[in-house]
């Protein structure tokens, strides 16, 4: 009878060091994720962060060709008008910058058959000391099939005050290749 109840304590100790050892390792696992998923969005704030810096600094100094030079291939190629539209954007914003606030980058990464490909969609609204503006754009940063599309695919400037009735994220009305320009603005 003594063996038995042996036997039955071990097999309860073993059991449970066993379960002890599934919830640590699981847990461990979970902080590792939660660390990458962390260091993802760190990465993309620093991308996002980074190109709007780029844009400004384009918008300020005038710079046309490094304005250009964002966009992705594709975004060249299917937008209409692009010259035109940098040259709208250039004169429509105005001033220094004196504060940038993110609102939003939200990401879509997909991997398909062993293909990346990661898109940053980022907002945000930039004081300059003549006004302020909702900057949103459309930056594909990596696509491992097309490589053609890996840049700024869209940009939208408007002012704040228009948020409300222009501003739709790149989903529907101004989705466009290029620089979105208002259906108010001749073109």
């Amino acid at each position: 009878m003594n063996i038995k109840k042996l036997i039955l304590f071990i097999t309860i100790i073993t059991l449970s060091l066993g379960l002890i050892a599934c919830s640590s390792v699981k847990s461990k696992l979970m902080k590792a994720r939660e660390s990458a998923l962390n260091g993802e969005i760190s990465n993309d704030n620093k991308i996002g962060n980074a190109r709007i810096k780029k844009i400004i600094e384009c918008l300020e100094s005038n710079d046309k060709k490094g304005l250009k030079k964002m966009f992705s291939p594709k975004a060249l190629k299917e937008a209409k008008d692009i010259d035109g539209g940098i040259d709208y954007v250039m004169a429509f914003y105005k001033g220094k910058m004196k504060s940038r606030d993110k609102g939003s980058i939200p990401t879509d990464d997909s991997v398909e058959d062993g293909e990346r490909k990661s898109e940053l969609d980022c907002e945000y609204v930039v004081t300059t000391d003549k006004d302020t503006y909702n900057v949103f754009f459309i930056d594909q940063t990596v696509d491992t099939k097309n490589p053609d599309n890996v840049g700024i695919y869209m940009l939208q400037i408007i002012k704040e005050s228009d948020r409300d009735k222009e501003f739709d994220g790149g989903t529907g009305k101004s989705r466009c290749a290029g620089i979105y320009r208002s259906a108010t603005v001749k073109k």
